[in-house]
């Protein structure tokens, strides 16, 4: 059977403990078949091992659970492709517990000596985590191996895939063998690396030389150093569950502007858990899981849904009941989801300072964070790059704070601000060590950092008539100093650059000497220095609004930053009239397989208040009065809901079409045909 990517997925865990009896004394082949075809699935992702180590077929390299009296992925393989659904195999790679207990020299040893695992005595979250390239490496490539010998593969969705280094022993000798200086951190995650691609490289070579056609995925790899991966997979997948506090709402929009940038199918993967993995009795309501999945295909991606069969082998009937009503909507959608391609018009580099080192989950840095944030709210169409990408797809481009401009990315910005390109910068980015900056075309010259944290900005007359020229209501004040917390920067305008706003510092800052009230000192004398400054096609922000709205969510930053773009862009692709929580994508599809067309996707976000600090969006509502205006080159023939084909009202003036909404609950695709 030759496998390809669908579009309705269901990642299926079965991570399950030796302490479960039974296993699978409930499954019925059939039954759990018929089950994902009621639910309109069409692909699955089903288990071969799991982080408990176990294997849930005839193994003789590994083993099988020990209360498992079944060939559970033999029999899973034959049901669904009698059904035509796919099914690539589930195997866990650095996380193994059996494996690890058997064999502990296989075991990576963290840098200040413990075992890469729980605490001896802890029940808490966590894995024994192993060496892919210790004795390991042969006993996962034997399984694979069997895996290819025995059944007819689909694909392979390999779990835990992220590079650790690994300071046992045996690791330390293994690095000094190869030249690496053990003590230097940044060699030692470099080596860690390579050990990464070597493995990916040689398993997907291992798996394609047998099975040309089988689909390859490393979970773990989506982070902003996807590029140096991506070439050993066939497609990419986002793991995003919202609903936990190691992904959140806003990680996969940034992640997937990033991951579909590669020229590759990519997947968007939430959870049918109110919580995370393993959440056996959490299940979503239709309105927040159809919310998740919009978000999914908005970005361009195809969906799954996360769940874990029970040890019993029974699939839950409510889960899919629920999942089969979500589905069967984005079925009936497909028409419009195919083939389709962002239309973007300002791209963020994926540089600069991360908060963590968190493999997997993105660990982009605060101003790249709070620049997609900023933009989803304002409607303008972003992706995510890196600095191999094409810069000059874009009209404008954000340089993050702290990123550092070498002389291979110093030519390409160059060239793109040769070529009409706009860049925005803020803080230190591009700054040299001797506080010069690596572009001349920059319109500051650098001081020093401001002397107090939080300092203050003003906006100035010349900014509110920015927003009121363009015909933007603000609650913007030019008498008003807003707080800036994090930490601002003193510059000088070179001359016939335009500045705006003015940089106050506190009267002191908080320290145990001195103090004020219960936060901070208020606004103190002028630094004489401005908030911004731009030129014909850079401007530069000495208050790093972006990552400021990462971490303070200040609706001023936001803004100011509208104010300020409204001035620098060119005029927007789509312009909403609609408030910050209803987020608008563009897609197109360029009349190869389907007609040529624009849709663009319209998703109330309904978070209610809560104790909880994830928000959750369990119920919607209708949002009525929403509108926006869409430039196109030519007056559409028709718009439309899909996949209802109902008419919506439209007027096209001055190559803007203007496309005023029924009301909307939680997802509308509205199609510019």
């Amino acid at each position: 059977m030759s496998a390809q990517l669908r579009s309705r997925q269901i990642h299926l865990d079965f991570h399950t403990s030796e302490h479960c009896m039974a296993v699978g004394s409930k499954f019925n082949a059939d039954r759990f078949a018929d089950t994902l075809k009621a639910a309109n699935v069409n692909s699955i992702n089903i288990f071969a091992k799991c982080h408990h180590g176990y294997s849930y077929f005839p193994t003789k390299i590994g083993k099988p659970h020990p209360h498992l009296m079944l060939d559970l992925l033999g029999m899973q393989i034959e049901a669904l492709h009698r059904r035509d659904i796919l099914c690539p195999i589930y195997y866990s790679i650095l996380w193994d517990e059996l494996a690890g207990q058997e064999h502990p020299d296989w075991v990576i040893v963290n840098k200040d000596g413990t075992v890469a695992s729980r605490a001896p005595l802890s029940n808490e979250w966590g894995w024994t985590t192993l060496d892919v390239s210790s004795g390991y490496r042969d006993y996962v490539f034997g399984q694979v191996g069997e895996i290819l010998d025995n059944y007819p593969v689909d694909g392979f969705w390999f779990d835990i895939c992220f590079p650790k280094p690994n300071y046992s022993t045996w690791g330390k000798a293994q690095m000094v063998k190869a030249g690496v200086d053990v003590e230097d951190e940044q060699a030692v995650w470099e080596f860690a690396r390579k050990k990464q691609t070597d493995f990916f490289d040689v398993m997907t070579k291992f798996i394609h030389n047998r099975c040309p056609n089988a689909t390859v995925f490393y979970n773990g790899t989506i982070d902003r150093d996807v590029r140096r991966v991506q070439p050993y997979m066939t497609h990419l997948e986002v793991e995003s569950l919202p609903t936990t506090g190691q992904w959140g709402y806003l990680h996969y929009p940034i992640s997937a502007r990033q991951a579909r940038n590669y020229g590759k199918d990519f997947v968007g993967m939430n959870g049918r858990f109110h919580t995370s993995w393993g959440d056996f009795g959490g299940l979503k309501t239709h309105d927040q899981l159809e919310y998740e999945c919009a978000t999914i295909v908005a970005a361009g991606g195809k969906i799954c849904v996360g769940d874990q069969l029970h040890p019993s082998g029974e699939l839950d009937a409510a889960v899919y009941r629920l999942i089969g009503q979500t589905f069967a909507r984005f079925e009936a959608l497909e028409p419009w989801l195919t083939d389709v391609q962002p239309r973007t018009e300002i791209a963020i580099l994926a540089t600069g300072e991360a908060e963590t080192r968190n493999p997997g989950i993105a660990a982009h840095s605060p101003d790249t964070e709070g620049a997609a944030q900023v933009f989803l709210e304002l409607a303008y169409q972003f992706d995510v790059i890196d600095e191999q990408a094409d810069f000059s797809r874009y009209p404008a481009l954000v340089v993050p704070d702290g990123t550092r401009v070498d002389a291979t990315l110093k030519s390409s910005l160059e060239r793109y601000l040769a070529d009409g390109g706009r860049l925005i910068l803020s803080g230190t980015a591009a700054l040299n060590a001797d506080a010069s900056f690596a572009l001349d075309a920059i319109p500051v010259e650098y001081l020093q950092l401001a002397p107090t944290k939080p300092s203050y900005a003003r906006p100035d007359s010349a900014m509110l008539s920015l927003a009121l020229n363009a015909g933007v209501m603000t609650e913007l004040s030019d008498d008003y100093d807003y707080a800036f917390y994090g930490q601002s920067h003193m510059v000088k305008a070179k001359a016939g650059a335009t500045a705006y706003g003015s940089l106050s510092r506190a009267l002191f800052n908080r320290t145990w000497k001195h103090f004020m009230g219960h936060l901070h000192a208020p606004v103190g004398e002028s630094l004489d220095t401005p908030v911004a400054v731009r030129n014909s096609n850079v401007l530069y922000l000495a208050v790093p609004f972006f990552s400021g709205y990462r971490h303070h969510d200040y609706w001023a930053y936001r803004t100011i930053m509208q104010t300020l773009l409204l001035d620098f862009l060119p005029p927007q692709i789509l312009k909403p009239n609609a408030p910050g929580w209803v987020e608008f994508s563009v897609l197109q599809q360029n009349g190869n397989t389907q007609p040529a067309r624009e849709i663009v996707h319209v998703i109330g976000y309904h978070p209610r208040r809560t104790m909880h600090p994830i928000a959750h969006v369990d119920q919607s509502g209708e949002i009525n009065n929403l509108s926006f205006t869409l430039r196109t080159d030519k007056c559409p023939n028709r718009v439309y809901l899909a996949p209802e084909g109902v008419p919506v009202d439209f007027s096209y003036q001055d190559g803007c079409v203007e496309i005023r909404l029924l009301p909307v609950r939680t997802h509308a695709v509205v199609v510019v045909e």
